[in-house]
This record gives structure tokens, C-alpha cells and sequence, in this order.
């Protein structure tokens, strides 16, 4: 499938749940664009998201791959099949650890719609961007990858009625922030013209940020106070480096802001027909709301 395609969270969350042994669900956090359509769901004009993967972060960090293959073991014997986009080869022995696939898999019904993709939370060393770690399944060899602020992304995560917990915009939108205050330039194949990767990330912050305007006259007092949380337990130092970078990641798209906005109308803004005057003063604000941190 190369659409994307235009599903209700609320049943996917529903659906997903109801697949993961519930000894599990404590263990998931769902993240991306399904947890920000859930966030925003009475706000976008249609209760649906144009996407196909749901990102599944496994936590906590130590026992992240005893999940993945216990919840991956579950899901396969269920026929549950292994999902390899475009250029995505099975892993060999011979294969690195920084080259495996992730485990992304397919539901046997839907008609191919959606899959889910497996994360881990990132353990507390980690300084790299990227974190792979080796399991087995018994479909073959898998990577399970850690971003290195992701552990910001699910702080504090919703719960749900379903028992899966769902990241919230704020963390998301800073853990994005704090990723590109060294911009990823990793071009990203698969979107029009090859953006960058930190185009597409910390666009998506300010998507998040637009969107949380619209739902809320006081998203900027929200916001800061889960901003707050996640800084408090760290050491005054680090708060201050902390804050810095987000507003240096922040400012990486100043002049891209065209491509970002370009992106985020056919993803999570698509329901929205933002244009990209507000695109661009959601910008301004979040930018004024950082001085803040």
C-alpha cells in the first residue's frame, strides 16, 4: 500500500488493546500520529487520521526486548504477518545490529490498512540518535530501535479505558524539539522531493503546538506545565541545556517552514486545511512560549 489511509483512532486504539495480552498493556505507550489524533480528536474536523503505522513504544528500557518478544511471539501466533516497507530486507545472521528491521506487523483482517510498529524506551546512557537491539521470533531476526528522547515523549502518558497509555502532544512536540537541536538531515525517501528528516520532526511540533491552540485558550499554560514535569527530576544544569535546545531545535525549520507546512497538510494536519499563514504564526507563538522554558 503506498496511500495512506484514513482511520479512527479511537477504534484503532480499541482494536490494538484488545490484541495485547492485558498482563502487557502497562508495558505500551502508543505514540505518533495516532496518539496525537486521540489527543485532538474533538478538534479535527474529521475523527480520522491518515496514516498506517501505529508505533508501539515498550517500556520500561530493561525489559523492553523481553516484551517485544513476548508480545511479538503472541501477535504472530495470532497470523499476525511481518510487514516490510519499501527497501526493507529480512534480517540474515550476517546482518548488523544498526541494519535489522524493526518488527512492523499486520493484523490478518483489515485489508492491509494499518500495521504496528515496535519501539523501546531508551535506556538512560543512551547519547547516540538511534539505539538497536537484536531479538529473535519465530518469523526470523528483528531490531528493536530507541530514539534518544523518546523517555521524554511518554512522560506522563493518558491513560485510556482501553489500558494502553498514549503520549501526550506537549512531550511529543519537546522530545522533537530536543532531537534537532543537531538537525537530522537524513533525507526521508519516501515523501516528495527527499525533506530532511528534521523538517518533517520538528514540523510536526508545530503542528502539535497549532493544533493545541485550537483546542484550548489555554494550551500555553498546559503545555508549560507538562513541560515542567518532565524537567523538574533532571539537574538544574541540565534544565537549562534542555531548554536550549529545544529553542535551537526549533529554530532549525525557521527556513523551511514552506516544506514543513508542505508535509504537514498531507499528515497530521490534513483534516484541517491549515494554511500556512497560521502554520507560520503557530510557529512565532511556540517560539515565544520556549523563551519561557
Amino acid at each position: 500500500m503506498t496511500a495512506q489511509s484514513l482511520l479512527d483512532p479511537a477504534e484503532l486504539l480499541q482494536a490494538v488493546a484488545l490484541r495485547i495480552p492485558e498482563p502487557l498493556r502497562d508495558n505500551v505507550v502508543v505514540i505518533g500520529s495516532i496518539a496525537t489524533a486521540w489527543a485532538f480528536r474533538d478538534v479535527m474536523d474529521r475523527r480520522a487520521v491518515a496514516t498506517k503505522d501505529i508505533d508501539l513504544l515498550l517500556r520500561p528500557s530493561v525489559d523492553a526486548v523481553s516484551t517485544a518478544e513476548t508480545l511479538g511471539a503472541k501477535l504472530l501466533a495470532h497470523r499476525w504477518s511481518p510487514h516490510y516497507p519499501d527497501g526493507v530486507l529480512p534480517a540474515t545472521a550476517d546482518t548488523p545490529d544498526h541494519a535489522l528491521p524493526a518488527l512492523r506487523l499486520r493484523p490478518p483482517e483489515g485489508d492491509g490498512q494499518w500495521f504496528v510498529e515496535l519501539l523501546a524506551e531508551p535506556p538512560a546512557w543512551q547519547g547516540d540518535r538511534k539505539y538497536w537491539r537484536r531479538f529473535e521470533t519465530s518469523s526470523g531476526t528483528f531490531g528493536l530501535p530507541s530514539f534518544r528522547y523518546l523517555g521524554v515523549a511518554i512522560n506522563a502518558a493518558e491513560s485510556t479505558e482501553w489500558g494502553l497509555r498514549v503520549a501526550r502532544p506537549a512531550c511529543m512536540a519537546l522530545a522533537h524539539l530536543l532531537e534537532h537541536a543537531e538537525p537530522d538531515t537524513t533525507p526521508i525517501a519516501s515523501l516528495p522531493g527527499g525533506p530532511s528528516r528534521f523538517v518533517k520532526d520538528v514540523g510536526r511540533a508545530v503542528s502539535l503546538w497549532w493544533l493545541a491552540r485550537e483546542q484550548s485558550p489555554v494550551a500555553a499554560t498546559k503545555w508549560m506545565q507538562q513541560w515542567a514535569v518532565v524537567l523538574q527530576s533532571l539537574e538544574p544544569e541540565v534544565r537549562l541545556r534542555y531548554a536550549a535546545s529545544a529553542r535551537r531545535g526549533l529554530e532549525s525549520i525557521e527556513a523551511y517552514l514552506p516544506e514543513a507546512h508542505a508535509i504537514a497538510v498531507v499528515g497530521v494536519l490534513e483534516a484541517s486545511r491549515t494554511s500556512f499563514d497560521a502554520y507560520r504564526r503557530a510557529f512565532g507563538t511556540l517560539q515565544e512560549l520556549l523563551a519561557e522554558l
